[in-house]
């Protein structure tokens, strides 16, 4: 009998080296080859074709992770449930020469309310790459050309929630702020609410979406939502409350969770064209009567201090708190200059209307690394000069800033005066007062579901 020792046995196992020819001899010698590290240009960019490529995604979505079924089931749900089919054609991916993908930067089509203005915005949600091919720039590579592919497809501006510290280097500042009121349940089980909450069902969905359409008609940073499949995913959600007026119609909606703390949170709430006090208030009894069934003494609304529920709070005395997320968390970037002037247009002829610069006539210049934008004021009418037709010569009126310090501006982030103060933009004396005007402060609120 004959018995291989262990040595021979792991000669057996390791994997064989190739052979190559060495040149101080002309025989065979073993010789570690060492792989070649793949390049960026070795790939091709390019979006999904076909429903095998959206499989090939949700694999990779799923291995980039670690977390691979839940991840794998939930990529392809968004795509084949709730997402129109032509959303599929913008999500870009580096795919590897035998066909797949190793890198992916999902794209989504949304239209957001700023005041008056509905601007179109170009979300970033999915992006990952492979684990194995990590720190090889090819995200950098990616995000050049989705760059490039958002200004062609004519985006006003690009929107993601990230990581801190990476989304920087692609053009992205943060541009939004994490805020919510606290407050204990027992303060709000005492107000006395003139209308009664109860589980939303399928007979709700038109109302819903009546109501989810006033809201984005008044709420900066309100997102159109496709079709019918979130209404009917909410209505099955065990948290998502309908407030019913006198005759029993729905007056607004609301929808929450309990947190892993003491609080249960509210995440959205829709109160109509014109919110009441009496909506309000109702709203609040009845998160006071959920979050006591679910044993939560704390109640959280995730909006901040200016939405009508913030400022209800507030006057009845709350917890305000405020979270600036460091290169990280809601970043922007302007995509397409001129035409995110174009549809912020009637927004500034509205803040014109209503400012000490409301007889204002001329030129104001936007001098931005993207290029110059001109704005061409007369009687309260604002009309967007770009492109070549931007005369050489540069009005008295001027705002210098890289794009990134503009969008803050716009979307009043930061207002003219603390810009200036960091040392963000350059605002020449004629243009302070149209400055003051055109970029107030804002508080965007963005809804979970509205996220990429």
């Amino acid at each position: 009998m004959l018995c291989a020792s262990r040595w021979e046995i792991n000669a057996c196992l390791r994997p064989r080296r190739p052979r190559v020819r060495m040149p101080s001899s002309n025989c065979l010698q073993e010789c570690p080859v060492p792989a070649r590290r793949p390049s960026p240009s070795s790939f091709e960019i390019r979006g999904p074709e076909k429903r095998r490529d959206i499989l090939a995604l949700a694999d990779l979505y799923g291995k980039a992770f670690g977390r691979y079924q839940p991840l794998y089931d939930s990529f392809l749900d968004k795509h084949f449930h709730q997402m129109p089919r032509e959303q599929w054609r913008l999500a870009r991916a580096l795919w590897a020469p035998d066909g797949s993908p190793v890198a992916m930067v999902r794209v989504c089509d949304r239209t957001m309310r700023l005041g008056a203005a509905l601007v179109r915005v170009a979300g970033i949600g999915d992006v990952c790459t492979l684990p194995t091919l990590r720190k090889r720039g090819l995200l950098r590579t990616l995000f050049t050309h989705v760059n490039q592919f958002m200004h062609e497809e004519g985006y006003d501006l690009s929107l993601l929630f990230g990581i801190p510290n990476f989304y920087d280097k692609f053009g992205f500042v943060v541009g939004a702020w994490n805020a919510w009121v606290q407050l204990p349940r027992a303060q709000a089980a005492r107000l006395s609410a003139p209308y009664r909450g109860r589980r939303a069902r399928r007979a709700d969905i038109a109302a819903m979406r009546r109501l989810h359409a006033d809201d984005l008609a008044i709420r900066d940073g309100a997102m159109e939502r496709w079709g019918k499949a979130w209404l009917r995913r909410a209505c099955r959600d065990k948290w998502c409350r309908v407030i019913e007026d006198a005759r029993g119609g729905p007056l607004a909606y609301w929808r929450g969770e309990p947190r892993p703390d003491d609080a249960f949170a509210l995440t959205e709430a829709s109160l109509g064209r014109r919110p009441t006090r009496d909506a309000v208030v109702s709203v609040l009894a009845d998160m006071a009567k959920v979050a006591r069934a679910c044993e939560k003494p704390k109640l959280r609304i995730e909006l901040p201090a200016a939405h009508p529920m913030g400022r209800f709070c507030v006057a009845d005395g709350c917890e305000v708190h405020r979270v600036i997320g460091h290169r990280g968390g809601s970043m922007v970037r302007i995509t397409h200059l001129e035409s995110l002037c174009q549809h912020m247009a009637p927004e500034w002829e509205r803040l014109l209307a209503a400012s000490p610069a409301a007889g204002w006539s001329g030129r104001l210049r936007f001098k931005t690394d993207m290029g110059a934008v001109e704005l061409a004021i007369a009687k309260g009418k604002v009309s967007i000069v770009g492109g070549a037709s931007v005369p050489r010569e540069s009005p008295p009126a001027a705002i210098a800033a890289p794009q990134d310090k503009l969008c803050r501006l716009i979307l009043g982030f930061h207002t003219p005066a603390e810009a200036a103060f960091l040392g963000d933009v350059r605002i020449t004396p004629a243009a302070r007062p149209l400055a003051d005007a055109l970029f107030p402060a804002r508080s965007l609120v963005f809804f979970p579901y509205d996220r990429f």
